[in-house]
């Protein structure tokens, strides 16, 4: 039970009016005695100071009573043991007032565990064990304890000489960190709260695959407190110009867009960007007389505050517009662009309207001539305006689109006239094809339509010298999302780590990587691919940003509480081992709240060799899985054997 509530509880029982004769408090008392405000029960309250301050809140010296939250918890007195909230059953939308609707302009997302943190270990993939979950109204002590800083330990700097022990963190250093990325973000903060400019998370997508270890009723709501409670601390770690990328699929993006509007800000989306990840080949394509076949995915984006722009994206742009039919120049006037390819001898069959530029020898003529191409353009009424005004607004076709020069011609009457002339019609407007070229090739202006990335799909595997049978990304994908959004030396957080690919990208374009993964496999995966990417790999998006290799990153862990205890009982061979485990495991405390301590040992005590095994897996699963790590308050206490390096190296991250 939790220790708010049996503070509570206790407190309760000290008047004879709110106890049952069987010894239990009876909520309806104490609900009515709260109603009018029963000075008594005022009284017993305001004696106890946590409960004081739970409860009450000081203005002007006058403590006013928070009879709504107090209400809240008796009212909910058979969900306390779990710490689950309202609506036990229900996941729906609900309006200011906690009332299910309809269709309203005020919607929240509401489902049982939104106030409830979940700290979602993953050490073991194939575990599948039961979650605690902390109500942040009831359990303010659990996660202050669950969030606070934790010891770093197995600091290592690598490089292209390989990798050495430090003592010293480096402020301009790239990260990779192996633990719970809940707790990691949280371990962040004091170094690196509102530093983080960009954050890319291909999250857990809540298919069967991602084996979330919630049972079904609750897998949804799980999944959203997971989410809820990284977000929150994700939105303190970014810049106040910020931006979030997550990328999901269908399963989960109506609600995450939901949880994100909430937490960010509905005014903060900044796009919905749809990325197409596969084609309609393959075996996917039985099921298609039964829906139109997946092919995309989903990458929320968010600000936090000041969104200040994004840099432009452009793709090639292998269709030519028709409209573009005069050739011109200074010499032989104007003329139809046919005539003049004709004269050169070219085919200008292979270059009608929307026709395809797989022609080298039309796509070098045009991109040579890219100044002398010209289509016939009518200004708009817009435009219009601003001339009477007496000014007008040119694209400046030396820089990005998004900047843009002023002209006035108010003092030059003879210009003035001419582009009057132009308006009115009298001259015509002639548009320059150079408008659409980019980098020697044509370009064509992207919008939140991603295509063809599931073409990367097939070589995904073989960059940074890594394999991931699904989930990995191409590092096209980073590189665009980077460009978009980031600026050399801006810091990047992917909390979803994975095999690297954010930060082998982030490496290659000269930013810096914050990287968070806890599961084993992965982290070796990762660590393999960066030392790959530091030493010159020429997979992915080398060739495109010329990478030669270099660059370094510090790695670390979050000190692990209880996985010592687990490599103990994993080493038992017998029944003497399993009692000293035993008595380890009571001295240490850090049991899950439902064992029964004196069963427990009489089960070891009447054990054989044949269930030394079945043992072994029930000591493990006792285990409280949410104090897996030690906290900074505990580095002294000789009982978590805490090197003098590992002390240093905290102490220095944190800047003690």
């Amino acid at each position: 039970m939790n220790k708010t509530f049996e503070k509570l509880e206790k407190l309760l029982k000290k008047d004879d009016r709110f106890v049952s004769k069987d010894g239990k408090v009876m909520r309806n008392a104490v609900y009515e005695a709260a109603n009018k405000m029963d000075e008594k029960l005022i009284s017993l309250l305001l004696s106890d100071e946590s409960i004081e301050k739970l409860f009450f809140k000081k203005i002007n010296k006058v403590f006013v009573f928070d009879k709504q939250k107090f209400n809240f918890v008796i009212n909910n007195r058979e969900m306390l043991p779990d710490s689950y909230t309202r609506y036990r059953q229900d996941i729906g939308l609900v309006n200011s007032r906690d009332e299910f609707i309809s269709g309203t302009n005020d919607v929240v997302l509401s489902f049982p565990f939104k106030d409830c943190v979940l700290e979602f270990d993953s050490t073991d993939p194939n575990e599948k064990r039961e979650e605690i979950f902390f109500n942040e109204v009831l359990a303010n002590d659990e996660i202050d304890h669950l969030f606070s800083d934790k010891i770093l330990t197995n600091a290592k700097l690598i490089d292209k000489k390989g990798e050495k022990e430090i003592t010293k963190f480096d402020d301009n250093s790239n990260l990779l960190i192996k633990g719970n990325n809940l707790l990691a973000m949280h371990s962040l903060l004091k170094r690196y709260k509102g530093q983080v400019k960009f954050m890319y998370w291909d999250i857990l997508y809540n298919t069967e695959s991602d084996l979330v270890p919630y049972a079904d009723s609750f897998k949804h709501s799980s999944w959203l407190t997971m989410m809820k409670n990284r977000l929150d601390v994700a939105k303190e770690l970014l810049r106040d110009d910020g931006v979030i990328c997550l990328q999901c699929d269908d399963n989960e993006m109506a609600y995450l867009k939901v949880l994100c509007d909430e937490i960010f800000g509905r005014e903060k989306l900044i796009n919905v960007l749809v990325i197409e990840m596969a084609s309609t080949g393959g075996l996917k394509r039985s099921h298609k007389d039964q829906h139109f076949l997946k092919t995309k995915e989903y990458i929320l984006v968010y600000s936090k505050d000041k969104f200040d722009g994004l840099e432009c994206l452009y793709d090639e742009w292998l269709v030519y517009d028709g409209n573009y039919t005069i050739y011109f120049d200074e010499k032989n006037g104007i003329k139809k662009l046919k005539d003049k390819i004709s004269e050169l001898n070219l085919k200008y069959d292979n270059l009608k309207a929307t026709g395809y530029l797989y022609f080298d020898d039309i796509y070098n003529f045009l991109i040579k001539n890219k100044d002398k191409i010209y289509r016939r353009h009518n200004p708009s009424s817009w435009a219009k305006q601003n001339f009477e005004k007496g000014k007008i607004v040119w694209k400046d076709k030396t820089k990005n689109t998004r900047n843009e020069v002023v002209k006035v011609y108010n003092n030059d009457k003879t210009e003035y006239e001419y582009l009057m002339k132009i308006v009115s019609g009298e001259y015509e407007r002639l548009e320059p094809l150079s408008w659409n070229y980019f980098d020697d090739k044509f370009k064509l202006l992207r919008g939140d339509i991603w295509k063809n990335y599931y073409k990367d799909m097939g070589n995904v595997n073989k960059q940074g010298g890594v394999k991931l049978s699904g989930g990995k990304k191409p590092e096209r994908l980073l590189i665009d999302l980077l460009k978009a959004f980031t600026k050399e030396n801006d810091i990047v957080l992917d909390a979803y780590f994975g095999t690297g690919t954010t930060g082998s990208a982030a490496l290659k374009m000269k930013r810096y990587f914050i990287g968070i993964e806890q599961l084993d496999s992965h982290i070796e995966l990762a660590k393999t691919r960066l030392k790959n990417v530091i030493d010159g790999d020429e997979t992915g998006i080398s060739k495109n940003v010329g990478w030669k290799g270099g660059g370094s990153y510090t790695y670390f862990e979050l000190k692990k509480l209880n996985e010592e205890i687990i490599d103990d009982i994993k080493k038992v061979k017998n029944k003497k081992g399993l009692i000293a485990i035993y008595n380890k495991i009571i001295n240490t405390g850090f049991m899950n709240y439902y064992v029964d301590i004196e069963k427990l040992k009489k089960l070891i005590e009447s054990s054989d060799d044949k269930k030394i095994n079945d043992i072994k897996k029930l000591l493990i699963e006792i285990l409280d899985k949410n104090q897996l790590y030690v906290n900074y308050e505990d580095m002294d206490d000789s009982d978590f054997k805490v090197s003098d390096s590992d002390k240093k190296f905290t102490k220095s991250f944190y800047n003690v």
